[in-house]
């Protein structure tokens, strides 16, 4: 009995051996996409908060991702956020969690509640967790960072990790002022619409279209033998 007990206390000291061996030969890496995007001002951006490289990786830990923690730094001067929105990545789980820590810096977590194996089922090496929107608030470039990383598997095992910053350049974009378009539209820069005239139903323009010939000769002589026959008749 106490020989079985001492082999199995040496298999979990192993199994966790190599989880921690496996787990600092392929970090998880956190990034945003896009990486950097431009908007102007008084307009609203969507970033992508993406995981990579959590493929099982035989032997030691089954990989996936079963949990994370962690905040988001950016500069409340420039962009303002705006909504969380859950990605679906861990199936049934406790979350997604948003909680402000401090002007321009978000708290994210979420912990599966998924079988390791049917979760591991559902995921891929490369998985999209949550999406952020923000409005933009002034002109001028924010820095998008992770900091106080916790990523586990779908065993909870912590893993080792790795970041990459991302950020949004907010632009001035006035609007043109009514006289720009005047000279625009002049210059030929801009083409004004305009209004065609429908063909009638045998394929003939319409009345505003048509030849008058009224006023010339050509239309007096041939109505004058016109006019002349309904005399006649009468």
């Amino acid at each position: 009995m106490k020989t079985i007990r001492v082999i199995r206390t040496l298999t979990r000291g192993l199994l966790v051996a190599l989880v921690v061996v496996s787990g600092a030969a392929s970090a998880y890496t956190l990034s945003f996409s896009p990486s950097a995007q431009d908007l102007g001002l008084g307009s609203s951006a969507t970033v992508e908060v993406r995981i990579t490289d959590v493929a099982p990786e035989p032997p030691g830990s089954p990989g996936g991702l079963g949990d994370y923690d962690f905040e988001i730094v950016y500069d409340p001067a420039i962009i303002k956020f705006d909504k969380a929105t859950d990605a679906g990545a861990l199936g049934l789980a406790i979350g997604l969690d948003v909680d402000f820590l401090a002007p321009g810096r978000l708290n994210l977590s979420a912990f599966s509640l998924e079988d390791p194996t049917a979760l591991l089922a559902v995921q891929s090496d490369s998985m999209l967790l949550l999406t952020l929107g923000f409005k933009s608030l002034a002109v001028g470039t924010s820095a998008l960072t992770f900091e106080n990383v916790t990523l586990g598997d779908v065993n909870g095992v912590e893993r080792e990790h790795s970041s990459t910053s991302g950020s949004i350049t907010v632009l001035s974009a006035p609007l043109p002022e009514p006289g720009t378009l005047v000279l625009l539209a002049g210059a030929g820069l801009i083409v004004l619409p305009m209004r065609l005239a429908r063909p009638t139903r045998d394929g003939s323009p319409t009345h505003q279209e048509r030849p008058r010939y009224r006023n010339t000769a050509m239309t007096r002589q041939r109505l004058e033998p016109r006019g002349a026959k309904a005399s006649h008749w009468r």
